[in-house]
C-alpha cells in the first residue's frame, strides 16, 4: 500500500508539472518568437546539463546506503549535502569557463548566466530533499518538492509574459524560481536532519558506474538544441524546440506504463524464468506501441494544424519537423521495452554500452544533417538517434529479435497503413472528421488483430464493472 501511495503522489506531481511546463512552454515560444524561443531553449538545455553535474549519481548511492539496516540517514544527509555543493561549485566554475569559450555574444553569454547559475545551485538543494524523503518513504515530500519547484518555474514565465518582459527580464525570475525550490526543500529536511552531522565517504564507491549512465541518457535528451545552436542559425533553433515540445510531453506516457511492468519484469529476470520474463515483455511491447501510434497519428498527418493552433501562424516552418519526430513517439514506445528487457535481465552494460555508441553517432547526425536542413534535419537526426537504440538494444539481447516482432510487428503494420491511407486519402478532410477517423480505425484494428490486448481490454471493462456497483452503494446512488 505504502507504494502504491508514493507511486500516486509522483505521477500526479510528474502530470502536473509536465502538463503545466508544457503549456509555458508553447505559450513563451507564442510570446517570444523562433530566435529567442532559440536562445532561451539552448539555456534551459544547457541548465539540465549543469543540473546533472551536481549529482553525477550520487542520488543513486545515497539511496543505495540509506536503505541498508542500521544506516546511519543523518551522517549520510550530511555528506551528500557536503557533496552536491562542492560538484555545483565545481559545476558553476567550469560553466562559466565553457560560456566564455563557446559563446561570443554577449546578449546570449547573458540569458545562459542567469538561467543556468541559479538552475546549478537550486538543483543541488532540491536534490537533497528530493532524494531524502524517497529513502525515507515519505514521497508525498519528494512530489511537493518538485510540483512547487516545477510550478515556480512555470509561474515566474507566466509571469514574464503578462508583464511583457523581454527575455533578459525572463531569463533571470525563471533561474530565481529554481533557487526558491531549492530552499523549500532544505526547509523540509532541515526540520528533521542536521546537514553538518558528520561526513560519509562511502557515497563514492561505485558512484562511476551509476554516472555514466546517468549521464549518456541526459545528453540524448538536451542534445538536440545544444548541437544545433553550433551548427545553424537560433531561430532554426527555435523551430526545432518548439516541434521537438508535442513528442518530448507525449513518450512520457508509455514511459508511465512501462514503470507498472518494471518491478515485475524484474522479478522475473531475478529468478532467471526466461519465458515468463519473455512473456510479459512482448505483452508490455505490444500494448505500449498500441498507445504509441494512436498518440502519433494526429501529429503525423496534420502536423501544420497543430502548430498553428499550438504556436501560431508564424511557427509554420517548425510543421515539416513535427512530422518527422511525431514518429519519435511510436520509436519510443517501442525503445523503453526493449531497453527494459536488458535492464530486468542483468544486462544494464549492454544497454549502457548502446547508450554511449547511440550519443556518439547521434551527436554527429544532429551536427551533419542539422547543417544541411536546419530544423527538419534536427528532427532527422533525433530519428536516428531513436532508430539506432531500436537496433542496439534487439542486437545486445539474445530474444531481441523475437520479442520485437512478437511485441510490434503487428502495432507497427497498423501505423504503416494508417498513415498511407492518411497521406493517400484522410489527410484533406478536416481534422476534426480525419483524427478521429483514423483513430477509431487504427485502434479497431489494433483490437482485432491482437488477443492479448482484446484480453486486456476485456479485464479492465470487467473490474470497472465490478467496481460501479460499490461506488453506487458507498455514495448512496440507486
Amino acid at each position: 500500500m505504502r507504494i502504491l501511495k508514493n507511486a500516486v503522489y509522483l505521477f500526479a506531481s510528474n502530470v502536473l508539472v509536465r502538463l503545466v511546463g508544457a503549456v509555458a512552454a508553447i505559450l513563451v515560444a507564442r510570446y517570444l518568437g523562433a530566435k529567442d524561443y532559440g536562445i532561451l531553449s539552448v539555456a534551459l538545455a544547457f541548465s539540465v546539463v549543469t543540473g546533472y553535474f551536481t549529482d553525477l549519481g550520487l542520488s543513486h548511492t545515497f539511496i543505495r546506503d540509506g536503505t541498508k539496516p542500521g544506516a546511519n540517514l543523518g551522517r549520510l544527509l550530511a555528506g551528500f549535502f557536503k557533496i552536491r555543493l562542492l560538484f555545483g561549485l565545481g559545476t558553476a566554475v567550469v560553466s562559466v569557463a565553457v560560456v566564455q569559450s563557446l559563446y561570443p555574444d554577449p546578449g546570449m553569454r547573458r540569458v545562459l548566466y542567469w538561467v543556468v547559475m541559479p538552475t546549478i545551485l537550486g538543483a543541488a538543494f532540491q536534490g537533497v530533499g528530493a532524494v531524502y524523503f524517497q529513502v525515507v518513504q515519505k514521497m508525498q515530500y519528494t512530489a511537493l518538492i518538485r510540483a512547487v519547484a516545477g510550478l515556480l518555474s512555470a509561474g515566474a514565465l507566466f509571469l514574464g509574459m503578462a508583464l511583457r518582459w523581454p527575455l533578459d527580464f525572463l531569463a533571470p525570475i525563471y533561474g530565481l524560481a529554481a533557487v526558491a525550490g531549492g530552499l523549500l526543500s532544505l526547509w523540509l529536511v532541515g526540520h528533521r536532519v542536521s546537514f553538518f552531522s558528520g561526513w560519509d565517504r562511502s557515497l563514492l564507491r561505485g558512484l562511476g558506474s551509476f554516472t555514466l549512465g546517468g549521464l549518456v541518457i541526459m545528453l540524448l535528451n538536451q542534445m538536440g538544441p545544444l548541437v544545433l545552436e553550433r551548427v545553424t542559425d537560433l531561430v532554426a533553433v527555435g523551430y526545432f524546440a518548439a516541434a521537438f515540445r508535442i513528442p518530448s510531453v507525449l513518450y512520457q506516457i508509455p514511459g508511465v506504463l512501462a514503470e507498472a511492468y518494471y518491478p515485475q519484469l524484474f522479478a522475473h529476470g531475478n529468478r532467471q524464468d526466461e519465458d515468463a520474463h519473455l512473456r510479459l515483455n512482448v505483452l508490455e511491447l505490444k500494448m505500449m506501441s498500441a498507445l504509441g501510434v494512436m498518440m502519433a497519428l494526429p501529429f503525423l498527418l496534420y502536423p501544420a494544424w497543430w502548430i498553428h493552433l499550438l504556436f501560431g501562424p508564424r511557427w509554420a516552418d517548425a510543421a515539416p519537423a513535427l512530422t518527422i519526430l511525431s514518429w519519435m513517439v511510436f520509436m519510443q514506445s517501442i525503445n523503453y521495452p526493449l531497453a527494459d528487457a536488458l535492464t530486468t535481465k542483468g544486462m544494464q552494460s549492454r544497454r549502457t554500452a548502446v547508450l554511449v555508441a547511440v550519443l556518439v553517432v547521434g551527436a554527429a547526425a544532429y551536427a551533419v544533417l542539422g547543417a544541411r536542413w536546419g530544423s527538419t534535419g534536427g528532427a532527422l537526426a533525433a530519428l536516428v538517434v531513436e532508430c539506432l537504440s531500436m537496433i542496439g538494444f534487439v542486437l545486445m539481447n539474445p530474444t531481441g529479435w523475437r520479442l520485437l516482432l512478437q511485441g510490434a510487428a503487428r502495432n507497427a503494420a497498423v501505423a504503416a497503413a494508417a498513415v498511407f491511407l492518411g497521406f493517400l486519402w484522410v489527410r484533406d478532410w478536416s481534422p476534426f472528421v480525419g483524427m478521429p477517423v483514423l483513430e477509431m480505425g487504427a485502434g479497431l484494428a489494433i483490437v482485432a488483430m491482437d488477443s492479448d490486448i482484446r484480453r486486456r481490454l476485456r479485464e479492465m471493462w470487467e473490474k470497472v464493472q465490478e467496481r460501479i456497483p460499490r461506488i453506487r452503494r458507498e455514495g448512496g446512488g440507486p
